[in-house]
């Protein structure tokens, strides 16, 4: 998974998430409001165009552990969030083979419906699995439809998982 890190500083403390969690320096005081927090910014495409998210909460601890593991940023377990209504969640498409790349499993960048400026647009993400089938020539994809026009013509097969990731859309320009 490639990503960046991004600082939201304000009054030009920059302070990290493990600084805050495990404080023993008397000047960082988690009372002593606004701060600054350094996330790593992830990269993705929505419709044909990279985006930036950053990933907070999931739904399920093998994601938990493995957004964790991957971006050294504390991502929590919120399982409450597979019982958000469908129309809540975009859809989110990660290659489980294919194309080499610095997405999920070393794949091609993960796939996302909406960008914030999009109608439809959920900072909630549920994750689709897709294998490219046997026989099929994968290619990079950059647009859900891409991926539904390959399922259709039966290149690809695409696996919902009811897991849900609190993933929003971060512009850095």
């Amino acid at each position: 998974m490639s990503f960046s890190h991004a600082s939201f500083a304000q009054n030009n403390n920059n302070i990290t998430q493990n600084q805050i969690t495990n404080n023993t320096d008397p000047q960082i005081d988690k009372n002593n409001f606004p701060f600054s927090l350094t996330i790593p910014v992830e990269k993705g495409y929505v419709n044909g165009n990279v985006s930036y998210f950053i990933s907070t909460d999931a739904s399920e601890q093998m994601i938990v552990s493995s957004v964790t593991n991957t971006t050294k940023f504390n991502v929590n377990y919120a399982p409450t969030l597979a019982d958000t209504p469908e129309v809540s969640r975009q859809q989110g498409y990660v290659f489980t083979n294919g194309v080499e790349g610095n997405g999920t499993f070393d794949h091609q960048l993960p796939i996302a419906t909406a960008s914030a400026d999009d109608e439809g647009y959920s900072p909630l993400f549920e994750i689709n699995y897709v294998t490219w089938n046997n026989g099929s020539q994968p290619k990079v994809l950059k647009s859900a439809q891409e991926v539904l026009d390959a399922q259709a013509k039966g290149e690809l097969t695409v696996l919902k998982s009811n897991v849900v990731i609190n993933s929003p859309a971060v512009d850095l320009n």
